[in-house]
């Protein structure tokens, strides 16, 4: 066993004996103290306790003493005339003085008078178990009277009372006995207000069996940290049952007793761990480092041969003095070669590094000499060419083949590699063989080698691979396809009209946006994929797929989201770029033959996206070179939408909205259709998410608009007394228009409509946008007269923040709160109080994607006023209204 680990485990053991004879002193010593001083509380708070109860024992008892010895007490248990007692004694007046029960018992042991008192001062027939107890007690009370007053605790009928009780007697306590008074006040009211003024909680319970004896206090506790005090009460009634009182108390003085023996402990651990520690730094610093550095400097000298290794010396002591005898002789043999020049390094057959010079540690940048010595040659020098074709052995690295000149690598402690040329010599090192290594720099060579290598396989102007690490791919790929479930798609962009904007911004300002449309595609299509730029304007793509059926699906998917990313603008100066990009895609590489099959193919479906015109895309989805593409349209909706616009074939319809209550109709939700020339009419999903992303949703939402406004003018006139209200959408592109509030309010005065009829709803998604510019707008619309309407709450950015800033008139719950409605119990509590809430808030709910009559009859009992669904109607057209509502006039 080493030194180190000696005096490690002799302090250690030290320190564990010293912890255990603690243990089995002074903690046993120190919570005995403790235990005895924590009694010594318990015992005086039960004495406090008990004097206490004596006190107003006392007090009960000097009531019943005094009554009793009155000549009007003495000369009514000679009558008996109730009357006459209510004159001397009445319930108010015992209420105030805090008598719970009163009780005149003559000689004969026959209740006279025995009521309680009510908390109002009312009386109150005894209940026939506390008469049962009295008249059990009656023979000892009147004889405990017979020898003056007593004041005890008494059990009657199921409650214990402080009770006093006197003999009947003249003034002056004079004459023979005529019964007893019994007064007594409620225990159970008692102890609450003893116990708030002692700052101790107890109680008074019947003494089980195992009760302690008289005088006696007893102790128990539990885990939890309190303790239970108990002590008999002295009983003055041989017949009465006996009586404990229980003091419930936390063991503070205990609990800290512990915890003080516990620091204590903790202390002494720590400080031999100190002491442990700093006799260990000591040693190791004083003695046993010297020496494992002597040791070491010692075993390679001998094994190894190194020249370039010293042991540290200071002081002047024996270890000191050994130390400066190895370096001296150490010193001679390395200045012989520490001034060469080049690299150069002397390793022992086994490819260990023996010595390093001066320059070998500057080239590698490492700090201090000798730093490699011992090292192995290969984690620094990495040969360069094939170990198989120049015989080298596969242990000790190329380095000692039969080539007395090659090329090879350093790797530097930073990670950076410098390419160098090796000229290897072997030495004679007294008896054994060593080999010399002589090493010059290779650097710019290797550098102009790799900026050719980089040149024929990447982009100069992006840095993204070329069109030869496309092919590249593309053979590596079709030669090693996996069966996992996956296809690679390949695509071929070419961006529109690029000849046009390389003459319109010049040929530098080209380079930055093809640049910019470059990174828009990289982060397009995420981190499996790889882009490369494949011509000026052409780029190409790689990404993984899932297999049928759903590679058409997150092919068109992906391309669709290309384009919408290649379409954002480009500002270049004065002048903003509008780009586009046609795709030809082959969607499972697999079907083709080669590389330059996947190519064909896709250059072929790139030239069928370009006849359909700017911005579209082409599948080539067929197994041989004559199937034709499929191409999605990307920009034709866009121009169908403005020539539809302007055609008129943006129709409104209507869904009513309903009084919960009553069935009638409330209002209605314009919503709008496209009456397309070609596919019928068409729903919104099918071109608002376009228009979305185009920016055309503004120009449908302010026709909706003007269409809710004729109708809600239309209606009024038909209906002059209860006409509905019409509500429209206000997208977030509608609000970014310079000037929505005057059109609006041009629209007021062109339809001639009640603004007050007309309800703006708003969606979530708009509030998070600019909440200032939107708040400013809103209250310009309140000011018109609109109402305004928070549509689709609960499914985006819903906050209490926007409901109180803004000024919204309606909440309308979004369909798929109520289409859970009946899935889980939270779900209804969250919905009935979103309804409270708005309730609160003074805000009208409407309920959308009402359909069953359970969902209708259920927000009906939570205070839903308002509702729509296909329970009551869809969206129907304008002649549907007016049969609705009556009326003849049109849009």
């Amino acid at each position: 066993m080493s030194l180190r680990k000696k005096v490690f485990l002799y302090i250690l053991v030290t320190i564990l004996f010293l912890i255990l004879l603690m243990s089995l002193t002074s903690n046993f010593l120190a919570m005995k103290a403790f235990e005895g001083v924590e009694r010594r509380f318990f015992e005086q708070d039960m004495a406090r306790v008990r004097s206490r109860l004596a006190e107003e024992l006392h007090i009960v008892g000097r009531y019943a003493f005094d009554w009793g010895a009155w000549d009007s007490m003495y000369l009514f248990m000679e009558r008996k005339e109730p009357s006459r007692f209510q004159e001397m004694l009445d319930p108010m007046s015992l209420r105030a003085l805090g008598l719970d029960i009163l009780a005149v018992v003559d000689t004969d042991l026959s209740p006279v008078v025995a009521y309680s008192v009510t908390e109002t001062g009312g009386e109150k027939k005894l209940s026939p178990e506390i008469i049962a107890g009295l008249k059990a007690l009656a023979p000892d009370l009147l004889k405990a009277a017979s020898d003056g007053y007593l004041r005890d605790i008494l059990l009657l009928g199921d409650d214990l009372y402080l009770a006093g009780v006197s003999p009947i007697l003249l003034t002056n306590h004079m004459g023979p006995s005529r019964g007893f008074l019994l007064t007594g006040s409620a225990l159970k009211k008692k102890i609450p207000e003893i116990a708030a003024s002692l700052g101790t909680r107890f109680s008074v319970v019947p003494a089980p069996g195992a009760a302690p004896a008289e005088g006696s206090v007893e102790i128990t506790t539990d885990s939890s940290g309190m303790a239970t005090v108990r002590q008999r009460w002295q009983k003055f009634l041989d017949q009465a049952p006996p009586l404990e009182i229980r003091l419930t108390e936390p063991r503070e003085i205990y609990t800290e007793g512990r915890r003080a023996i516990f620091h204590s402990y903790l202390w002494i651990f720590l400080s031999g761990g100190g002491i442990l520690l700093v006799v260990m730094v000591l040693m190791d610093s004083l003695v046993l480092r010297r020496l494992d550095s002597l040791r070491s400097v010692s075993d390679r000298i001998v094994s190894g041969g190194g020249i370039g290794i010293r042991v540290p010396v200071s002081g002047d002591d024996e270890i000191s003095v050994l130390s400066s005898s190895f370096n001296t002789l150490l010193d001679t043999l390395e200045n012989l070669v520490a001034e060469i020049p080049d690299p150069l390094f002397i390793c022992d057959p086994d490819g260990r590094i023996l010595t390093a010079n001066r320059e070998a540690h500057r080239v590698l940048a490492l700090g201090k000499p000798g730093e490699l010595s011992g090292k192995d040659v290969s984690s620094i020098l990495k040969p360069a060419e094939n170990p198989k074709e120049t015989g080298e052995d596969s242990r000790t690295g190329v380095i000692f083949s039969s080539a007395d000149m090659f090329e090879a690598t350093f790797e530097r402690r930073d990670g950076t590699c410098l390419p160098v040329e090796i000229r290897r010599q072997e030495i004679r090192y007294g008896k054994r063989t060593l080999v010399l290594l002589l090493a010059r720099d290779l650097t710019e060579r290797k550098g102009f080698e790799q900026r050719l290598a980089r040149k024929a396989y990447f982009d100069d102007l992006t840095g993204l691979p070329n069109r030869s690490a496309f092919i590249e791919d593309l053979n590596r790929a079709l030669k090693e396809r996996n069966g996992f479930g996956e296809v690679l798609c390949a695509a071929t962009l070419n961006l529109d009209r690029f000849k046009l904007v390389n003459e319109q911004v010049g040929n530098v300002n080209g380079d930055r946006i093809l640049l910019l449309i470059g990174r828009r595609i990289e982060e397009t299509i995420g981190e499996d994929a790889r882009l490369y730029r494949t011509g000026g304007d052409e780029f190409s793509i790689l990404t993984p797929m899932p297999a049928p059926p759903r590679l058409r699906e997150k092919a068109e998917n992906l391309m669709e989201n290309i384009h919408k990313a290649v379409g954002v603008p480009c500002p270049v100066g004065s002048d903003t770029i509008f780009p586009s990009v046609s795709i030809g895609v082959v969607p499972d590489i697999f079907r083709c033959a080669s590389p330059s099959d996947v190519v064909n193919r896709a250059h072929q479906a790139l030239k069928e996206a370009k006849k359909a015109g700017l911005g579209f895309t082409s599948f080539h989805y067929g197994d041989n070179d004559g199937s034709v593409p499929e191409t999605v349209n990307i920009l034709r909706l866009s121009a169908e939408m403005h020539a539809g616009m302007e055609r008129g074939e943006f129709v409104p319809f209507f869904q009513p909205i309903y009084f919960a209550d009553s069935g009638a109709i409330s209002g209605f939700e314009t919503l709008a259709r496209w009456m397309h020339p070609s596919r019928g009419l068409l729903p919104p999903s099918e071109f608002i998410p376009m228009a979305e992303h185009t920016g055309f949703v503004g120009k449908i939402d302010l026709k909706m608009m003007e269409h809710a406004l004729r109708a809600a003018g239309i209606l009024r006139r038909r209906n002059p007394l209860a006409p509905p209200f019409f509500s429209s959408n206000g997208s977030p592109l509608f609000f970014r228009m310079p000037f929505a509030e005057e059109i609006l309010e041009n629209f007021l005065a062109k339809t001639g409509a009640d603004p007050s009829l007309f309800t703006l709803e708003v969606t979530e998604s708009l509030l998070i946008e600019n909440l200032g510019e939107v708040s400013r707008k809103l209250n310009r619309l309140k000011e018109l007269g609109i109402r305004i309407a928070l549509d689709d709450f609960g499914t985006g950015y819903s906050s209490l923040q926007y409901i109180n800033q803004l000024p919204f008139d309606y909440v309308k719950l979004d369909k798929s709160f109520v289409a859970r409605l009946f899935e889980s119990e939270k779900d209804e509590r969250l919905l009935r109080t979103i309804i409270h809430m708005a309730g609160e808030l003074r805000l009208e709910v409407i309920a959308e994607g009402v359909e069953t009559q359970e969902q209708l009859e259920w927000l009906t009992r939570a205070g839903c006023a308002k509702v729509q669904g296909y329970l009551f109607s869809r969206p129907v057209p304008w002649e549907d209204v007016k049969r609705m509502m009556g009326g003849e006039e049109s849009l």
